[in-house]
């Protein structure tokens, strides 16, 4: 198998763009498991009142592109439904989403984390509990934040970025001649 690859401009100035004088890189400190969760800088989590209708929260998901949404009662913590809710309990059952609510397919009462909380407690939680998301909240249990399985490997990808740039591309890896499996 040949492959040549040939680079375009537009391809010389990317390359470019990542190339620096060795001296002048200052790569930051890795992300420890016992690093407090707040040190992710995580964003306003998105939120909705108990009894809001579930056509309302749909559009609130799809207006800002997430895939969980933490319920409040009075600003405190209640339930959480994500887009694995929506998928095994809503779609294709025929709810007329004006008159459901969020709160009669939300998880009631989700496990949590505080901001300060090590990094290493959200992993767990969400390997033990098979969890995507997981809800930071204050003393006072008002959700501050949320966790999700992205963020931390965005973060990794973050340090990582030079030599997860650099992989060659998956061509050059697999012989796509050979069988693969079993």
């Amino acid at each position: 198998m040949n492959l040549d690859y040939q680079l375009t401009s537009d391809d010389d100035e990317w390359f470019e763009g990542l190339e620096s004088d060795e001296d002048s890189v200052e790569m930051g400190s890795a992300v420890q498991v016992n690093d407090p969760i707040s040190s992710l800088g995580l964003k306003v989590p998105l939120m909705v009142e108990i009894g809001t209708s579930m056509k309302n929260a749909l559009e609130i998901l799809q207006g800002k592109e997430q895939n969980c949404v933490l319920v409040v009662r009075n600003n405190i913590l209640e339930g959480i439904l994500t887009e694995r809710d929506i998928l095994l309990k809503i779609t294709g059952k025929g709810f007329d989403l004006d008159l459901v609510t969020v709160d009669e397919f939300m998880t009631e009462n989700p496990e949590y984390l505080s901001p300060e909380d090590p990094l290493a407690y959200a992993l767990n939680k969400m390997h033990i509990g098979g969890f995507r998301h997981v809800p930071i909240v204050n003393d006072l249990n008002e959700p501050v934040g949320l966790i999700s399985i992205g963020n931390i490997i965005s973060t990794i990808a973050d340090y990582f970025s030079m030599e997860i740039i650099n992989l060659p591309p998956l061509d050059r890896i697999i012989d796509s001649d050979m069988q693969e499996g079993g």
